[in-house]
């Protein structure tokens, strides 16, 4: 019997649900490919949490990739994770509530373009949060518009800019000899194709360098509103890669970058030529923004087309202080959190990936609180946190892949109506 998509529902039957005995689902804020994603209340002290579901039927597992990337990394401008865990058939990711994506900014704007003024703002930002996220080993490998975010909430978090989604990212060294992964050619696509670097195209293995081309590439869109390689006609997937790729390489920083400031050609030289394992110069980059802003008399400060306000003096030097020196934020309970999830894994794989009675859960800052029950199955003890198993009485959440796959970042098997920027392998 075929499972029914909430999409198609016409009623959402999990909204007003309520999971870890904490959380209330308010409403569907949108789907991935890892599932859905709604906004959740605290029960407890009202604040609002964005909730991830993915279906381990789909045999995906990325959410757990995702929960321990954003416990290992050691930056206040990523999603903070506030519980993780197993109910039924869904694991289940409380994290962070954050603002619009830039995706939806983009599109929101009558011109459908950024000023200049505008997207240096947001690539200073992009240069400091990316430094950090390399320094702790990680590469996130599908830079997008949606997967930069605007923050929520008090504190001026609204002026600030995020990464999210990282659930393709990965490390690219080890981390105690700093050595970078052998490199390899012939791999799959990970990411985004049009913002994708020439090299990821061509299936090399990706580093650092990859990333800061495609933001490259992501700020020009913001820029110029459109890239060469867009509106292509093409056939297939294999068709729509090759043919971004060739444009691609044809297309050099003078070419992609007319009419604008020379420093836009210069990043876009400068993440060209870095080799594998090379060490980008982030405060060069950084300063190639700023000088833009310079050459027009203007500062960092925060400024967007869409808030047009700017933050005090005395708060742009805190914050760019902050930023430059202060970036990471640190939380005694992140180790322990990313070996709770480690240990989640393997329960997860002893009992075959199903959830039915088992449910497991840790959260961050109240584990205290939790009642813990000692359930033994054969020889093993495991801990179990009471809470409601959102499945319970539900029509659970359809595969909305069409045939199961290994995610490989653009999935050929995203039905029609998933329109998200650039989600289907044939949209662009």
């Amino acid at each position: 019997m075929s499972q029914k998509s909430p999409e198609t529902e016409s009623v959402d039957l999990f909204i007003g649900k309520t999971i870890f005995n904490k959380y209330k689902l308010n409403r569907k804020l949108g789907v991935g490919c890892f599932g859905f994603i709604y906004e959740a209340q605290s029960l407890n002290s009202n604040k609002l949490y964005a909730v991830k579901f993915e279906d381990m039927r789909e045999e995906q597992f990325i959410l757990e990739d995702e929960a321990k990337i954003l416990t290992y990394i050691n930056c206040n401008r990523i999603p903070k994770v506030k519980s993780f865990g197993y109910s039924g058939n869904y694991m289940i990711l409380v994290m962070e509530l954050l603002g619009k994506s830039l995706d939806k900014i983009f599109n929101e704007l009558p011109s459908k373009k950024m000023s200049i003024r505008c997207v240096c703002n947001i690539a200073y930002q992009l240069m400091l949060i990316f430094e950090v996220i390399h320094n702790n080993n990680i590469i996130h490998r599908d830079i997008k518009p949606a997967n930069i975010a605007i923050g929520f909430g008090e504190d001026n978090k609204s002026k600030y800019i995020y990464v999210l989604d990282f659930g393709l990212s990965k490390k690219y060294r080890s981390d105690t000899t700093k050595r970078h992964f052998s490199f390899s050619k012939n791999n799959p696509l990970i990411g985004n194709a049009r913002y994708s670097s020439i090299n990821a195209l061509e299936g090399g293995t990706q580093s650092r360098r990859d990333d800061l081309e495609s933001i490259g590439y992501l700020l020009l869109y913001f820029i110029l509103g459109r890239l060469p390689w867009q509106g292509k006609v093409s056939h297939s997937k294999d068709d729509k890669y090759y043919k971004i790729r060739e444009i691609k390489k044809q297309t050099t920083p003078e070419q992609l970058c007319v009419g604008l400031p020379k420093q836009f050609e210069d990043y876009i030289k400068y993440t060209r030529s870095l080799q594998y394992e090379s060490d980008p110069d982030y405060n060069y980059l950084k300063n190639l923004f700023l000088s833009v802003l310079k050459s027009y008399n203007f500062e960092f400060d925060y400024f967007y087309d869409w808030d047009q306000t700017t933050l005090t003096e005395n708060e742009i030097n805190k914050n760019i202080n902050m930023n430059e020196n202060n970036y990471n934020y640190n939380h005694n309970r992140i180790p322990k959190l990313y070996t709770k999830i480690n240990e989640l894994k393997n329960e997860r794989k002893l009992y075959g990936g199903q959830f039915e009675v088992e449910r497991f859960v840790f959260d961050i800052e109240e584990e205290s609180n939790f009642n813990i029950i000692k359930k033994r199955y054969g020889n093993r003890k495991i801990d179990e946190r009471e809470y409601y198993d959102v499945t319970n009485s539900i029509t659970p959440y359809s595969q909305h892949h069409k045939k199961k796959a290994k995610h490989t970042g653009c999935m050929p098997c995203q039905p029609k109506e998933y329109k998200e920027d650039d989600g289907c392998c044939l949209i662009y």
